[in-house]
């Protein structure tokens, strides 16, 4: 009927409206595939796809009915987290211009499912890399082609709002776009695994044609200190089947040097090699196998590919997806790091629930079940306890989508008591573990987790067990009553031994400790005499070197066997230069698909309606589809005063 049509935003074709007066902020409708970072108390958004909306008045008022305008946040948009917020009401959000480098008079590009790197600590800037040019509407104003191919890597200054570029050439594939990414902060690392390349990802592939992609292997290992690159084959993890639109998650408390988790995301199968038409949702990677890098084997010279493990989960899964998100909190005590995904599309649809992955049990523990769902989106842990998730879409449709309900393009999730709402609270408490994990898990809000190793069969491979070996070996036995507090933005670091106290009275253990410390020194006093003291030392095979022997560089290059490709013309593939010991060249296959046509402008409503977002707290069994809700409110008010209803679900038995 033409009224539903109308009341739920969905949109016939009309005039395009005046494109140059479009704002990031005030005309929002939706954003989607963007890059984000959260650095110095501040939620920066770069680039992405945005529909936007005509508003009346000063912008301030409800939005009517209107033109539809598919475009692109050619700005920097930045939200501060400093202080609280309801985004309903007082977000406080500025549209940073992207002003061209002062050194070469090039503006920084506008791309689409890149990355933003956070940098290191004590750096002021943010970093822009990877990437791809949208061609969903040229005719945008400020749309430019893609760039030339070595600069790859942006950065900007916080401190002065000015950008720079760098040189970082990765030979022919050095700007892919859709790979997992994810931030070592402490380390002054970026990662960025597989990924795809298309027209937009470089002057050399503007030939490929609309729609068609090319997925690479390799992982980029960019040192944003250095403003350096690396590529690290990743055959051990993925063979010859490059993946893209998964999800990465850093965890720096386990190793010496950290971990990263790889989830999800889609392949392309090895034997078809002449480039296919598929749909991104086929070959998903199944969800009870997870990837994992020890980061200590980046720096070790004996292995200049660094080295992967796979591990088995257990508990129910979620479904197979991609462009999801994820972001981590870990208990107080270091006894689990728990991985929260949002959110994600399927073969079967789209979602809208939160699962958690908890490590080291390598556990899967569904706690949110919605009906709106979000894919292409980005999330963050900040404020302790807060996952703040930014953009995303409903659907592919989006030239007949409604805005998102989320009118700002944010969302707020507790990550302890698994509610939404509006407000963000830049003081909440800290996190606590909740109580649907640690039925799976055992222990308590503040820690204790009785599982320190994936039951039944523990680890799978020998190597894994090693790294997780000595971090945590079961509860305290008077653990803190109150959890520690972060500021906003960061993350505990447990390395340090969890410490059991005395279970004795305190008077007894200080003697007990005495006696022990008398015994100690009488021990050593005998040992020493006449003999040398003795060091155990590290095997020089196993040295950790923070840059590569220039005699032992390995380049990776690409197979130079002739492969048909889909809409592809043939290219010249370049060498890289010998003497770039801080690159290598991605080994990949032409593997390519074919994505669908869009509309470019339709028409749009909204109502000012006070009925409540359409969206129920519980979904039928069999209703695999969400339905997507109409814009113009807000959903049923929680008894907790959230503005997004949702559903506990039951605590699960300990397996």
């Amino acid at each position: 009927m033409p009224e539903v049509a109308l009341a739920c935003g969905l949109l016939s074709t009309t005039a395009r409206a005046s494109a140059q007066e479009l704002d990031p902020i005030v005309n929002f409708c939706i954003r989607f595939d963007h890059q984000s970072v959260v650095k110095n108390s501040t939620l920066y958004i770069d680039g992405g796809r945005e529909t936007f909306i005509d508003v009346t008045g000063n912008g301030s008022s409800v939005k009517q009915i209107g033109t539809i305008t598919e475009g692109y946040n050619n700005y920097l948009v930045a939200i501060d987290l400093s202080q609280s917020w309801d985004w309903k009401t007082n977000i406080s959000e500025k549209a940073l211009p992207k002003t061209p480098n002062p050194r070469t008079g090039t503006a920084p590009p506008v791309l689409s499912r890149g990355a933003l790197f956070y940098g290191s600590e004590n750096d002021s800037n943010i970093y822009l890399w990877g990437g791809t040019t949208s061609y969903w509407n040229t005719s945008f104003p400020g749309f430019e082609p893609p760039t030339p191919q070595q600069y790859s890597l942006w950065s900007f200054d916080i401190a002065t709002q000015g950008w720079d570029q760098y040189d970082v050439t990765l030979g022919s594939a050095n700007r892919p776009s859709s790979g997992s990414f994810t931030n070592a902060e402490e380390l002054g690392l970026g990662f960025y695994f597989n990924g795809e390349l298309d027209s937009g990802s470089e002057i050399q592939t503007q030939t490929y044609g609309d729609g068609v992609k090319q997925l690479i292997g390799g992982m980029i290992v960019v040192d944003l200190v250095k403003q350096t690159a690396r590529n690290l084959s990743t055959q051990a993890v993925s063979s010859d089947v490059p993946r893209s639109r998964g999800s990465m998650m850093y965890i720096s408390d386990i190793g010496s040097h950290g971990i990263i988790v790889q989830i999800g995301g889609n392949y392309q199968n090895v034997t078809n090699t002449t480039g296919i038409t598929s749909p991104i949702i086929e070959n998903l990677l199944p969800m009870n196998e997870i990837d994992i890098f020890d980061v200590a084997s980046y720096y070790n010279a004996s292995t200049p590919d660094g080295t992967w493990y796979k591990q088995t989960t257990s508990g129910d899964t979620p479904e197979p997806r991609i462009d999801f998100c994820l972001t981590l909190a870990s208990a107080p005590d270091g006894s689990s790091h728990n991985v929260y995904l949002y959110g994600g599309r399927g073969a079967d649809g789209f979602f809208d629930e939160v699962w958690v992955l908890s490590i080291p049990s390598f556990t899967w523990t569904k706690v949110y079940q919605g009906e709106a769902p979000r894919f292409g989106h980005t999330c963050h842990r900040v404020g302790n306890r807060t996952m703040v998730t930014v953009g995303g879409a409903a659907n592919d449709n989006w030239s007949s989508a409604p805005c998102d309900w989320e009118t700002k393009g944010v969302g707020v999730f507790d990550l302890s008591d698994l509610v939404w709402g509006s407000v963000y609270n830049a003081s909440a408490p800290a996190y606590a573990v909740p109580t649907p994990i640690t039925a799976r898990i055992g222990g308590s809000p503040s820690g204790g987790a009785t599982m320190y190793e994936p039951t039944p069969s523990g680890f799978d491979q020998p190597g894994l067990a090693d790294i997780f070996k000595g971090l945590y070996q079961g509860p305290p036995a008077a653990p803190s009553p109150t959890p520690r507090t972060e500021s906003s933005g960061s993350r505990p670091n447990h390395r340090t031994a969890i410490i059991v106290g005395c279970s004795v009275g305190g008077v007894a253990c200080i003697t007990l400790v005495a006696g022990l410390g008398l015994y100690y020194r009488r021990q050593v006093r005998h040992s020493i005499t006449g003999s040398e003291s003795q060091r155990q030392e590290m095997d020089s095979e196993e040295k950790f070197v923070h840059e590569m022997d220039n005699e032992k560089t390995i380049i990776h290059e690409m197979d130079n066997q002739e492969h048909s490709v889909h809409e592809m013309e043939e290219r010249i593939i370049q060498e890289i230069d010998n003497q770039q010991t801080f690159v290598r060249e991605l080994g990949t296959r032409n593997i390519c698909w074919e994505l669908p046509a869009e509309n470019k402008s339709v028409e749009y409503s909204r109502e000012n309606s006070s009925s409540g977002h359409l969206r129920r707290n519980s979904v039928p069994a069999d209703e695999k589809v969400p339905e997507v809700p109409c814009p113009g409110g807000y959903p049923e008010r929680s008894p907790g005063g959230s503005q997004r209803s949702f559903k506990m679900l039951p605590q699960l038995p300990i397996p």
